[in-house]
């Protein structure tokens, strides 16, 4: 038997309904994800879905002594601003591109949040970002060394962090391990650091 029009038009409404849902959905997340966009700034997926780091990488921050000395988390912030970096979540602007900071005399001070990318080595910004104060490149008999506070901190530090993100040793690097730099410097006792993290993961 022949289809009569009216049940044509009813079966082509049924066939558009879903279609009509599917872009209401889609039009409707559109404008959420614009408005949390205008509101939180481009970092806000990120806090919805935090980064888990697979990795942590050790830098210095290659500031001369004399300004090494006063140097911290708000000096770097200003002069990574200053090159243009910077991730926005709601009223405040991370232009610092390291995760932690370590003082000489062993303070650590957050810089970005740790569910934020980093913006300190390409194509691992995934990986927290860790950076030492002070100038430790290789000067031959110049050559800087982190204090004992700097490493006990930076050794607690990483413990602590590939405890609680299951981070093994062998994604504990160095800012020269991937990439063309110095960056920490030969004045950081790189091995001695891997012996005492082993250590300090075997041990609690």
């Amino acid at each position: 038997m022949p289809t009569s029009q009216p049940d044509n038009k009813r079966a082509a409404i049924g066939r558009l309904r879903p279609l009509g849902a599917g872009l209401l959905i889609a039009a409707l997340a559109t404008v959420v994800v614009g408005a949390l966009y205008v509101r939180l700034g481009p970092a806000w997926p990120y806090r919805l879905l935090p980064l888990v780091p697979r990795g942590i990488v050790v830098h210095h921050s290659a500031t001369d002594t004399d300004i090494g000395l006063g140097a911290d988390a708000a000096f770097l912030d200003r002069v990574h601003s200053d090159r243009g970096w910077g991730l926005r979540y709601g009223q405040q602007v991370y232009h610092i591109g390291y995760h932690y900071v370590i003082l000489p005399n062993g303070t650590v001070q957050p810089g970005r949040p740790e569910w934020m990318p980093g913006a300190h080595t390409t194509s691992y910004n995934h990986y927290l970002g860790i950076c030492l104060i002070g100038d430790f490149s290789d000067r031959g008999a110049q050559t800087q060394h982190p204090t004992d506070a700097q490493l006990d901190a930076l050794v607690n530090l990483t413990v602590k962090q590939m405890r609680r993100h299951s981070i093994p040793l062998s994604r504990l690097l160095r800012h020269c391990d991937l990439g063309a730099t110095e960056c920490p410097g030969a004045g950081v006792p790189w091995e001695q650091v891997l012996r005492r993290v082993q250590a300090g993961i075997d041990h609690s």
